[in-house]
């Protein structure tokens, strides 16, 4: 069943734009290592069978984002002899606030989570 859904969120991955460049080039056993980290939380944060790989999608993109040093949401300011970049958002990107917003929504409606 693990394999089955790990299989499932590497294709989930490919689909998303931002995020399929990046994966294509992590080495397959640290995509699988991320995958498996994020099954494990995902399954800790309360997300159950029925929905774990769409949870656990989005925080092996995350994951992926970060281990790529790509984050679209790098700021950067130049100055006439500076540059500073920083993170916005204190290091998130959209692939851990749409998990984080997920997992708020187990808490609130046990049923079902949905896309907003």
């Amino acid at each position: 069943m693990k394999e089955e859904m790990k299989t499932s969120i590497k294709t989930r991955l490919n689909l998303f734009p931002n995020i399929k460049a990046i994966v294509g080039k992590l080495d397959e056993n640290i995509l699988d290592s991320f995958i498996d980290d994020a099954l494990n939380q995902a399954e800790d944060d309360g997300f159950t069978e029925r929905n774990i790989v769409m949870g656990a999608t989005y925080l092996t993109a995350h994951f992926c984002y970060v281990a790529s040093n790509e984050n679209s949401n790098i700021q950067e300011q130049t100055a006439a002899v500076l540059t500073v970049k920083y993170f916005d958002r204190g290091g998130s990107d959209d692939y851990l606030t749409e998990y984080l917003r997920l997992k708020r929504a187990l808490k609130t409606n046990t049923s079902s989570i949905r896309f907003l």
